[in-house]
């Protein structure tokens, strides 16, 4: 069973996020809006992966992404960023905490379930996310202003 937390303010995203994987007896899928409750939630139960929405209120995505890093230390659990877009700027502030993947909303429901399978068969360390990040601009385009 691969324990999910998401963190998610955006409703769309949220709900795809449930439709994707809520159905699925191989994932134990909890959904938070804030990275307050985020970190609450992670004292209380150790989870596989951590889906963040960058633009949380309160504590952005990106903070709540390093408090929970410093909370846990070590290189797990991966990290996966939501967004309507992403610069290389973010990109490369958030890599450092293990992102895997960082999708671009509106994400489809395979894209969901393609990258938590993923993660869930072939994580062990943050230079996983290398590659990824490699893949992720080949697939946007390295000289872009927005990735």
């Amino acid at each position: 069973m691969t324990n999910i937390l998401a963190v998610e303010n955006d409703q769309q995203t949220a709900s795809m996020i449930y439709s994707a994987l809520s159905q699925r007896e191989k994932y134990h899928l909890a959904i938070v809006e804030s990275g307050y409750t985020a970190l609450e939630a992670i004292t209380q139960k150790q989870f596989d992966l951590i889906i963040i929405d960058r633009d949380l209120s309160y504590m952005n995505g990106v903070k709540t992404a390093g408090k929970i890093r410093e909370k846990l230390g070590g290189d797990k659990p991966p990290f996966v960023i939501t967004a309507p877009f992403f610069t290389r700027d973010d990109v490369e502030e958030l890599l450092p905490f293990g992102v895997f993947d960082f999708w671009e909303r509106p994400v489809s429901i395979q894209r969901i379930r393609l990258t938590v399978d993923m993660i869930a068969k072939s994580w062990k360390s943050q230079r996983d996310n290398l590659v990824n990040y490699r893949e992720f601009l080949d697939r946007n385009g390295k000289d872009t202003e927005r990735i």
